[in-house]
């Protein structure tokens, strides 16, 4: 008949505060985890670019040391003029390793410091054969100088297939081992020049990695706490000093994930070589000995080798007071307290909404009369055919008023129930009109009058009474909620308790009484 009733109103609430706590502990969680992973995500972003800027200083500084350069100029590729400007380039720069020349046939020039000195090689017309010559203090070395072992075909390729790939403004970095025949990691920095005739050349200047990580380690961190550079094949260089170093004759040289001994270090590696193309585009976490990382690999190549600047932060280090996990825990005490005292002052008025519940019950329409006869007399519903007047005697009697009152005292005594004044015990519908009263409110008035004389006025507010037209017949509806006192009826005869038993009321004795006292305090 109405959707919520008696003691489920109680149960819904209880359950939706219950419910109500955890999703909003929930959502609190949920959002300040959303919180930490992004501000996770942009402190990490953050210091891995501030981190590329100290890379881009390096090289900035070896192009302003030569003003041509500097302006995104190389106007003269004659050996003897790139000889010059490139020696002094490499003179300024100790810790420029080589540099060289190419366009999209392939090399043009190198310029390396090797041998106690510096070597030159430039390739023929065909781009066959490398010519090389040493040079000691500037000039050419009267021995003959042969250089060393390059797949000038193999090296064309990579530079000219670079070269395309470039645009004016862009700098890659990349591996540059295989020019040099050596045995640590050297890392190229190209980008684009104007030749001056309206053609482009492409400079590549050769660092130690050693000298990035040097770099690298006297710069703005922004939270990290580990930094390497990151080859695609899954190789790394972290930077010393931070963590475990690596082993005197590793030093300066690109190592596999078990090869590294710093386990942050290693555990980022892994984690980035795992990935499918090893270079994730947002950074992610990793748990290490308890304590949660973040870390991420930022592409410094625009094409071939893929390196990337690595860095690790732990979530320590982004996380402010309001996501910390003391404030967390503490918002979850705070939260489950409140919770507490909520659910404390719901069983305090469990008897309160309990009979808001079941005030829901009391019928309003015709419809909600009709469905209660169909239902049948049982333990919370009875039928009387009138209030006061006797059908036998043909008069009003006292009998007739109190086997009401005590139907009412049995309801209001037991779980609650309906009275229907005007239903035959056959359930049709007769009225009340024997009772012969002048209108509705009279009726109303006589049975209220009766309530607060036989039982008492504090329980009137437990009765919801109300006369409904059913036909053309009226009802009088009185609806019963527990109360949470004894309703004791002040009958002719003496005080009697009345509870319902089945479809009957029930009177009790003093030693029934005081038992049930006993299972309802």
């Amino acid at each position: 008949m109405h959707g919520i009733r008696g003691k489920q109103l109680y149960s819904l609430i209880f359950y939706g505060v219950i419910f109500a706590v955890a999703a909003v502990g929930a959502l609190a969680y949920m959002g300040v985890r959303e919180i930490r992973h992004d501000a996770a995500v942009v402190a990490v972003e953050n210091s891995a670019r501030g981190l590329s800027g100290a890379v881009t200083v390096l090289l900035n500084a070896v192009r302003s040391s030569n003003q041509e350069i500097s302006q995104g100029l190389l106007k003269s590729l004659e050996p003897a003029a790139l000889r010059k400007e490139f020696s002094a380039v490499l003179k300024d720069h100790q810790n420029l390793e080589a540099v060289m020349v190419s366009d999209g046939q392939g090399l043009r020039y190198l310029l390396t410091r090797r041998f106690g000195g510096m070597v030159e090689a430039v390739p023929d017309e065909l781009h066959t054969v490398l010519s090389w010559t040493l040079l000691k203090d500037g000039k050419a070395d009267d021995k003959p100088f042969l250089g060393w072992k390059m797949n000038l075909a193999q090296v064309d390729g990579v530079l000219s297939d670079e070269f395309s790939h470039l645009e004016p403004g862009q700098v890659n970095w990349r591996g540059a081992n295989r020019f040099h025949h050596v045995n640590v990691a050297w890392i190229t920095a190209s980008s684009l020049v104007d030749s001056g005739s309206g053609q482009h050349l492409m400079i590549s200047f050769a660092f130690p990695a050693e000298a990035i990580l040097s770099q690298l380690s006297g710069a703005e961190r922004g939270g990290a706490e580990r930094i390497f550079l990151y080859w695609g094949d899954g190789r790394a260089m972290p930077v010393s000093g931070l963590g475990a170093d690596v082993a005197p004759e590793l030093s300066g040289k690109a190592l596999t994930p078990d090869e590294l001994p710093d386990p942050v270090v290693r555990k980022a590696v892994s984690g980035l070589a795992a990935l499918e193309d090893g270079t994730p585009e947002k950074p992610f976490p990793f748990t290490l000995d308890g304590e949660i990382w973040w870390t991420w690999a930022m592409p410094l190549s625009i094409f071939g080798d893929t390196l990337s600047l690595g860095v690790a932060v732990p979530r320590k280090n982004v996380l402010n007071t309001l996501t910390s996990d003391s404030f967390l825990q503490a918002g979850a005490v705070v939260l489950i307290l409140m919770a507490f005292g909520v659910l404390f002052v719901l069983h305090r008025s469990r008897g309160r909404i309990e009979s808001l519940g079941l005030r829901r019950e009391a019928a309003t329409t015709e419809d909600d009369i009709l469905a209660l006869i169909q239902a049948g007399e049982g333990g919370r519903l009875e039928f009387k055919q009138t209030l006061r007047f006797n059908l036998k005697s043909g008069k009003n009697g006292k009998e007739i008023e109190h086997a009401c009152l005590k139907t009412v005292s049995a309801f209001l005594n037991s779980e609650g129930g309906t009275l229907l004044v005007g239903v035959a015990d056959d359930g049709s519908v007769t009225g009340f009109d024997e009772d012969n009263f002048d209108s509705d409110d009279k009726a109303l008035l006589h049975f209220n009058n009766l309530v607060d004389r036989h039982i008492g006025t504090e329980f009137s507010r437990y009765i919801d009474s109300r006369i409904i037209e059913v036909g053309d017949k009226r009802v009088l509806s009185v609806h019963c909620i527990p109360a949470p006192a004894p309703a004791i009826l002040d009958a002719a005869k003496g005080e009697e308790f009345y509870v319902r038993s089945g479809p009957a009321s029930r009177c009790l004795t003093l030693k029934q009484f005081h038992e049930w006292l006993g299972r309802h305090q």
